[in-house]
Formats: structure tokens, sequence, C-alpha cells
């Protein structure tokens, strides 16, 4: 936006300063809010192994997680430029008093004087000095502490990455289970609508027949409210199966896009039940919350070492050089006093060179208390660590028998499901043969709809419950495979 200055001075004369600044403030751009992170579109149909991709890309708390791991890999080499030699470059210029007096002090707030002390009494006048250093000190060798704390380094990573696995696989199992409560509602709604179409092939013969002046007219009346009450379910269906669509796409990060399942024939057949593993072997070497656990224990259990090597000396090499220069001359007049030039040019260059090279063996023998106690308190939590472990462990292996027992009673129930169907299919084509023939009334028939409609109900979610219940052993034996190999 242009303005012109003749225009904003003409404003200043008349609405004053305070105005004209709100005035140039509403006539400014609005601030532009940070964009949300842009997502892709649902593929449409949804497959549960590209719903799982997608859950494990996108959604924030797993980037979190991913985030954290690369957090802990970014220490590590952190932890290890703390080893390396340190190159320190100095260069100064000061101009002070050079004030002095004989005696100690303890240096903190208060800065060294920039001369020598007199023999006389003390003056004003100041002094330009310089200085330029360059100093190498490495810790070359530290008794196991490089060894400790590069093993800490590496099992914070590990702690994070099996976080991460244990948070993946969690969530791939949460997914897998919304997107099968997803796919049973949806099963509902086409069964729900295959009764309503039922019912109203049904009222039609049934009105055509009570025009006609075969039927009574309260069969008409029945099977319209049979219709109405078939519509009703259909429309409870359809919200149960929008609940469930609108969670799975929250799960996925993407609440407000609408989502379409595909049933990749979950149910045209039975999902293999294989084997549930031992709780004590494979389901503790393959589940990742156990790994999780046991990656804590191992980070504890370096952490104890690191407190371990603090005991230990350390031998830092040092190799330094540096420059001096200052305005004090070397010689002294005839009270004894050095000769002061307070000029910059007498002061900046340097006069005097020096060099060192050694090695300094630094052991503080007050951090065998410290140190001890810390890795004695360290131990403990190795030990409340690993009383953790178990614990997961119990009640993992509890899930997995419990998982076990749901899968064989599911497994029976969707073997048992079919029988079911079949029978209620055959009671519903003798009532519909007895009532075109005049030998039964609405009312068996109706009885009979219901029996169909609660057979094919009972199958199709017998169906959903076993592939749930095989879910829900993988959950607990750590493994997903038995599941996702099967689509």
């Amino acid at each position: 936006m242009n303005l012109n200055p003749a225009f904003l001075f003409r404003c200043w004369r008349l609405a004053g300063p305070g105005l004209l600044l709100a005035g140039l403030l509403l006539l400014a751009p609005p601030a532009r809010a940070q964009q949300p992170r842009e997502l892709p579109q649902l593929p449409r149909p949804l497959t549960l192994p590209v719903a799982l991709k997608l859950a494990q890309d996108h959604y924030p708390a797993l980037r979190a997680k991913q985030a954290a791991v690369r957090a802990a890999q970014a220490d590590v080499r952190t932890n290890r430029a703390a080893f390396l030699p340190q190159v320190t470059a100095q260069l100064q210029g000061v101009d002070a008093t050079v004030n002095q007096v004989r005696g100690a002090y303890i240096p903190g707030v208060a800065m060294s004087e920039s001369g020598a002390s007199r023999a006389t009494g003390a003056d004003g006048r100041t002094n330009v000095s310089s200085l330029g250093a360059l100093v190498i000190d490495w810790p070359a060798v530290t008794f196991g502490r490089y060894r400790a704390v590069e093993n800490r380094s590496q099992s914070a990573v590990a702690v994070a990455q099996a976080d991460y696995d244990q948070a993946v696989f969690e969530y791939q199992a949460q997914v897998a289970d919304a997107y099968l409560l997803a796919l049973g509602a949806e099963k509902a709604v086409a069964l729900q609508r295959a009764n309503a179409q039922r019912a109203e092939a049904l009222a039609r013969v049934i009105r055509a027949g009570t025009r006609s002046g075969i039927r009574a007219g309260i069969d008409s009346a029945t099977a319209n409210a049979e219709v109405s009450r078939a519509r009703l379910q259909v429309l409870a269906a359809q919200q149960q199966a929008r609940t469930q669509r609108t969670r799975l796409a929250g799960l996925l990060g993407q609440p407000t896009q609408e989502v379409q399942l595909d049933s990749m024939q979950f149910y045209a057949h039975l999902p293999q039940v294989l084997a549930g593993p031992s709780a004590g072997d494979t389901a503790r070497a393959n589940n990742p919350l156990l790994r999780a656990y046991d990656r804590r224990i191992a980070a504890s259990q370096a952490q104890e070492k690191v407190f371990s090597a603090n005991k230990r000396p350390s031998l830092d090499l040092l190799a330094s050089t540096w420059g001096r220069g200052s305005g004090v001359n070397d010689a002294t007049d005839d009270h004894g006093n050095f000769v002061i030039d307070s000029s910059p040019g007498a002061g900046l260059p340097f006069r005097a060179y020096n060099y060192l090279v050694g090695a300094t063996l630094t052991w503080h023998a007050t951090e065998l208390i410290h140190s001890g106690r810390a890795a004695q308190a360290q131990r403990l939590r190795t030990e409340q660590a690993r009383a953790d472990y178990d614990q997961q462990a119990l009640q993992l292996a509890t899930q997995l028998q419990n998982a076990s027992l749901q899968v064989e009673l599911a497994r029976q129930t969707a073997l048992q499901a079919p029988v079911q169907l079949a029978a209620a299919r055959q009671v519903f084509g003798q009532a519909r043969a007895r009532y075109d023939a005049g030998l039964d009334n609405l009312l068996v028939l109706t009885q009979a709809t219901e029996v169909l409609n609660r057979a094919e109900t009972d199958q199709a979610l017998a169906t959903n419950n076993l592939w749930r219940a095989v879910l829900l052993q993988g959950a607990a034996s750590g493994n997903l495979g038995g599941l996702l190999g099967q689509l």
C-alpha cells in the first residue's frame, strides 16, 4: 500500500499522533497465521494395510516419538564431542588503572590489575595491555568414563527406539480394531438395507392382495409398520457406521475426511486361527512392550556404570601458546617504580611470547563418596525396572491366555452361526409359502422375518468377532503378522 507523505502530514495535524498510529495499524495487512500441516487425501477404498501405514506416517503422537529417537541420536554425537580436544582462542585489549597493593585476594567479581606493584604510593594512571592465547585441552585418558558415557547414550537411543516401536505397535492394533468395528458397522448397514428391501417387497405383495380383497386390511397396515421399522433400523445402523468411520478417520489424523472402507473379503472367509505362542518365550522375545521395558533396564545399568566411572581419575593433555603486551616498561625510575606508557601503541603490540605443553592427572577423592552413593541409588532403580518388566510380562501372559480363550470361543461361534442362518432361511421360506397359501397369518411371517434378520446379523457379528479375537491374540503376543498375513 502506497501512502502520500503529504496526506500523512495532514492526518497528523488533524487527528494527532495517537489516532494516526491506530489508523495505520488498521490499514496494515493482517499477520499471516501459521498454516496447519497439509495432510494427504485418504485413498478410496481404504484398505487395512494402507490405514496402518497412514497412521504410522501422519499421526502426531507417533511423529513425536520419531523426533525423540532423532534427538537421542543427536545426544550421542553431543556426548562424543565432549571428549574431543577443546580448542580455545582468546584475544583481548584493555585499558585499566595500574594501582596495586601487595597481598592476596580471592578472584571473582574483582578484576586483576594491569600493572606491577609500586614502591611508592598508588596513583590513578592507566595502562593499555593485550593478550592473545590459543589453548588445546584434551581429556586423553578417562579410565573408562568415555566408554560408559557412550554406552549410556546408545542405551538412551535404544530406549527411544523401543518406545517408538511400542507406540507404533499399540497404535496399529488400535487402528486395526477401529477398522474392524467400522467394517462391522458397514456390514450391519448392508444387512438392514436388505431386510428393509425384503419388508418393502412383501408389503407390495400384501397391499396388492388387500386391494384385490384377498388379504385383510390389517395385513396391509401391519406390513407398512414393518417397513417403517426396517427403515428405522437402517437409519440407526447408518448412524453407528458414521460414528465408527469418524473414529477411524480421527485415529488416522484426518477426522474431517470421509472414509470409504474396503471389505477385502473379510466376510467371505473366516481367518485362520494360529497356535498361540508360549507366554514365557515367544511373547517375551517379540512383544514391543517388553522390549521397551528391557531397554529401560539396560539404560539404568548404563547409568550405573557412568556413576562408577566417575570415581576414577582423568588424564588431560594440555598445550597452550600465548603472547602478552603491556604499557608497563621493564625499566624502573629513580624511585623504583616501573615506567608506564599509557598510549595504545605501547600496550597493544605483543612483547612476550610463551608456550606450555604438559599433562594433568586429576582425581577428585571425595567423588568416591558421591559417586558410590549415586551408583547404589541407581542399582535400586535397576531393580525397580526389573520388577516393572516382570509385572508387564505377567500381565501379558494373562492377556495372551485370555486372548486364546476368546479366539476359541469366537471360532466356535463363527462355525455355528451358518447353521443358525441356514435354519432361519428355511423357516422364512416355509413361513412365506404358508402365508402365500393362506395357511398362516402375517404374525408368523413377521416373526420368521425377524428370525432371519437376527441370524444374518449374528453371522456377520460372529465373523467380525473372530477377526477381532485374532487381532487381540496378535496384540497380546506382540505380533500382528498372523492377522495382516491373511489379508
